[in-house]
């Protein structure tokens, strides 16, 4: 459960990033469109929000997200650590 919290929450901050940036590429504009959904995940990964299970549009928009634009977005945020000069994110399972 940590780690999918971990995943909407990623996705929903690297679309704050992208939202604010120029699109060009089409696959771009996809991408942030899918994470623009994950708003409805934001009771279930925000930290002291309510812990309960995902809504259903929460889980729907999760479902709509494809493996490229999720597996780029993860890459993404998991090189901003050493970008920033900062260390990288350790997580403990």
């Amino acid at each position: 459960m940590a780690s999918v919290q971990f995943v909407i929450l990623s996705l929903a901050v690297l679309f704050l990033c992208l939202s604010g940036q120029t699109k060009t590429a089409s696959a771009a504009d996809t991408c942030t469109s899918q994470l623009a959904t994950l708003v409805s995940c934001a009771a279930s990964v925000v930290p002291g929000a309510s812990a309960g299970p995902p809504s259903k549009e929460c889980c729907s928009a999760l479902g709509d997200v494809t493996h490229q634009c999720a597996c780029n977005t993860l890459d993404i945020i998991n090189s901003l650590p050493a970008k920033c000069g900062l260390s990288a994110i350790k997580c403990s399972a």
